[in-house]
């Protein structure tokens, strides 16, 4: 039986950015122990078809565009509706656009910021109006990067945009501390997700190179973030808030 005080069982969970890669491995997690997921993601079908492979029932899947408020927040009133509130979001929504400073394009530098920090910052918002209203109010988590902490090549749309969502999650926090709301990330190093597997990993040099940054000598698994993800949302972690918490295998260390 699980510990009572990391326990999500029957929570309402919105997972932005849910149909793939971490978004969906946590999900998963979260599905397992006995959360109610509102799985959201920008294609409807895709989106649909994840859902099917989620543990537990009373799961329900949206469409989302996080860069438009609208949709961002009819997809938090369908998930308060579905639920009758809404315990926790995990934003893991995001993209990377990787290329040397001088050769990467201003639109996919604008597209980045976009996603990865306006996006995270109206997912938020939309959240607290609902949160703030609830007894107990809720708990927020993005999936943040070690990149806002550490300094590669072609990484200066990426970093840039995980440096602001970690100083973005400090802010909310404290606007929000004293209705209950806690906002947190979770920093990992490179983890093996279809994205990465499709970009970073898939070019030997560029691996080895990754690898090499990690003291523990190994890529992380969407498997290594679970057991921070379930402190964050749980009682476990009511009066934790304004963190970026790196799982990291010890890369912000070098």
């Amino acid at each position: 039986m699980a510990d009572p005080v990391f326990d999500v069982s029957g929570h309402v969970v919105l997972v932005a950015g849910g149909a793939q890669g971490l978004g969906l491995g946590l999900a998963s997690g979260l599905a397992a122990r006995g959360a109610r997921i509102v799985l959201a993601d920008r294609l409807e079908q895709e989106t649909s078809d994840a859902l099917r492979t989620l543990p537990g029932k009373g799961h329900l899947s949206c469409a989302l565009d996080v860069t438009d408020p609208q949709s961002v927040d009819e997809v938090i009133a369908c998930a308060q509706h579905h639920g009758g509130r809404i315990d926790a979001v995990l934003n893991s929504a995001g993209i990377a656009r990787f290329a040397p400073a001088l050769d990467l394009s201003v639109a996919d530098f604008i597209e980045t910021m976009a996603v990865n920090v306006t996006g995270a910052f109206l997912l938020s918002r939309s959240a607290a109006r609902v949160m703030a209203e609830q007894e107990r109010g809720g708990r927020i988590v993005h999936l943040a990067s070690v990149s806002s902490r550490v300094v590669n090549e072609q990484y200066s749309a990426y970093s840039t945009s995980k440096a602001a969502l970690s100083q973005l999650v400090k802010l909310l926090a404290l606007e929000w501390a004293r209705t209950g709301i806690t906002v947190n990330a979770i920093g990992p190093a490179m983890t093996r997700t279809p994205l990465t597997e499709a970009t970073i990993l898939a070019d030997p040099e560029m691996a080895a190179h990754a690898l090499a940054q990690i003291p523990m000598g190994r890529f992380g698994e969407a498997g290594d973030l679970i057991a921070t993800m379930l402190l964050l949302m749980s009682e476990g972690g009511r009066f934790i808030t304004g963190q970026t918490v790196y799982v990291d295998g010890g890369r912000t260390l070098k």
